[in-house]
């Protein structure tokens, strides 16, 4: 009977220690800034039988080749003569991922936006090796100094196939059609019989490349309302068949290659369609008189809502919401330019807002 009382006596204190064991230990959210190991740049070095130093070493030339390869420098900063230091400060988690990245140095010229779009970048594609203190990995702020130079601009640049330039001596000059090459694409651009039936009805930006031989191709189009192949089509051919009606930029007295940006609108010619045509004409218009308002604080409002009747009239149109997606961005309409510029990518695949759509659209969460 004893020894069942005893039994019985100790099971509390059995029960109770279970439940501590049972007691995770506490999560360490610390955020250090200085660790046993500090965070590295993932590398091939990582997999080297050789020590942290050189690892860390490795990491740090890695870094700098990833991020200089990737921070454009700026054009308001090369206009302005602006150079000098950025520093952007990011947390490593355990984990490698990169979270809350920001601008803590900033010379002016957009330097800092470029920088933190170069580090946005990094946070989708690499894994870092995390912080460890004590044997274990921790959370770590790594701050990233990235230096701008201004270096004397080249006079062309460099495309897959191509050297294309970008000063001239003497600039590409369209010769034929007496010289008028928006009259030459309106008699050339045919629009296609698959558009008639849905009124299709928008905008094309259309870069082509007129060599020393007077070769014409196309570099890239822009299909803001997503017309489709047919439409694609029909604006490269009348490009290419501009063969020979080009007088071919020079540089320093020789041709060169040379690129020329040509815009015109896919217009419906049936009658049955002259509705939608006056609408898209009355769109263009309201979109344009909203871009000249918005630049006014006294007159924003006024100009975002004539832009607004311009988006409901055509929803899809990729231009307009990059218009009206800037505008708002310019004015910290932060909601609004996250859903504009993330639909006109969808559009219209336009690639320009990828570095700051992140930083945009988590801000509206």
């Amino acid at each position: 009977m004893k020894n069942l009382l005893l039994f019985f006596c100790l099971l509390p204190l059995m029960a109770l220690a279970q439940e501590e064991a049972a007691t995770p230990a506490a999560v360490d959210t610390t955020i250090y800034d200085f660790a046993d190991e500090a965070p590295r740049f993932p590398t091939p070095c990582e997999t080297l039988d050789t020590t942290a130093a050189v690892k860390a070493e490795c990491a740090q030339i890695g870094l700098l080749d990833y991020v200089n390869s990737r921070a454009l420098y700026p054009a308001a900063a090369r206009e302005q003569g602006i150079s000098g230091m950025v520093v952007i400060s990011f947390i490593v988690e355990k984990n490698g991922l990169i979270n809350r990245p920001e601008i803590v140095r900033d010379p002016g010229g957009d330097l800092g936006i470029a920088a933190l779009r170069s580090v946005v970048g990094m946070a989708r594609e690499v894994r870092w090796r995390p912080a460890f203190k004590d044997g274990k990995p921790v959370r770590y702020r790594f701050n990233l100094p990235i230096r701008f130079r201004l270096e004397e601009p080249k006079p062309y640049v460099l495309t897959l196939r191509d050297t294309v330039y970008v000063e001239f001596s003497k600039p590409l000059t369209f010769t034929g059609n007496d010289g008028n090459l928006t009259a030459y694409f309106n008699e050339n651009v045919d629009y296609p019989a698959v558009g008639e039936d849905s009124c299709s009805t928008g905008q094309m930006d259309v870069q082509i490349l007129v060599r020393p031989d007077n070769t014409v191709s196309v570099q890239d189009i822009i299909d803001y309302n997503d017309l489709g192949t047919d439409f694609i089509f029909a604006a490269t051919k009348a490009a290419t068949q501009s063969f020979g009606q080009w007088s071919p930029a020079e540089y320093n007295g020789r041709p060169v290659t040379a690129a020329y940006d040509i815009s015109f609108t896919f217009a419906p010619e049936s009658a049955a369609c002259r509705e939608t045509l006056d609408n898209y004409t009355k769109a263009v218009q309201m979109i344009a008189e909203g871009q000249l308002l918005t630049q006014d604080s006294t007159t924003l409002d006024a100009g975002l809502l004539k832009m607004d009747e311009a988006v409901a009239l055509f929803p899809m149109d990729g231009r307009f919401r990059i218009l009206r997606g800037q505008a708002r961005l310019d004015n910290n309409r932060l909601m609004g330019a996250c859903e504009d510029l993330s639909l006109a990518k969808e559009i219209a695949l336009i690639n320009w807002y990828d570095g700051i759509l992140p930083l945009i659209c988590r801000e509206t969460e």
